[in-house]
């Protein structure tokens, strides 16, 4: 956004909030849509809130699948598929996708993580 000949830059997530009016003292100073009205960050932190848990209670039901098949696999020497690097992916992929929603994502809504 482009003010008085400097570039503005906003954090994330409220980049493309701001109302551009420069006779608007708050507009000027950086002051977020969402910190001068919050009503209208409710949807934001209740999707955002929302995908956090089910993505957290997602991902901890793979991880427990995997660990459940390995311990099965294992009892069962007979029926071992070979498939130990796809399930180590499988529950690494799941364990990174764990942090980022129960952790991140809910940083990154309460303003005190920009990634």
């Amino acid at each position: 956004m482009l003010k008085s000949g400097k570039l503005d830059i906003m954090e994330f997530p409220f980049s493309g909030l701001t109302e551009t009016n420069s006779s608007d003292a708050a507009a000027d100073q950086g002051e977020s849509l969402y910190s001068r009205n919050p009503v209208l960050a409710l949807p934001y932190v209740g999707v955002l809130g929302v995908a956090a848990v089910v993505g957290t209670l997602g991902n901890l039901v793979v991880i427990i699948t995997v660990i459940i098949k390995h311990l099965h696999t294992r009892r069962h020497q007979s029926e071992t598929t070979g498939n130990d690097a796809g399930r180590i992916f499988i529950a690494n992929l799941a364990l990174s996708d764990t942090i980022v929603t129960a952790v991140i994502n809910p940083l990154a809504v309460a303003g005190l993580c920009v990634c």
